[in-house]
């Protein structure tokens, strides 16, 4: 299996915080983990089976065995924003179908 795709494990930062002073919110920079995965359209059947109906925007994104999952929010990928629907490990690949968030 090849892991050709890069993803980003992208976790918002804690210290976004309403400054009183300036009457604005204080973003800070999210924490990002980039890594390699293997990642591929949904099939038919399995779609049917997890969502009732062929879901448009829908991967399977495989990783490396012995892969550290991050704490994250969402997952970037081909420049779009993805949820996670489903994560499965057997035998320690982690396994994740993801959902476009639109």
């Amino acid at each position: 299996m090849r892991y050709l795709e890069t993803v980003i494990f992208v976790k918002e930062s804690p210290d976004t915080h309403y400054n009183p002073d300036s009457g604005e919110w204080m973003e800070s920079e999210p924490i990002k983990k980039t890594f390699s995965a293997n990642v591929t359209d949904i099939g038919t059947e399995r779609s049917i089976k997890l969502f009732g109906d062929i879901k448009q925007g829908a991967k399977v994104m495989r990783m490396m065995p012995l892969f550290d999952m991050p704490e994250y929010d969402y997952i970037e990928f081909d420049n779009k924003k993805w949820k996670l629907t489903t994560y499965r490990n057997p035998s320690e690949r982690n396994t994740f179908i993801l959902q476009e968030v639109v």
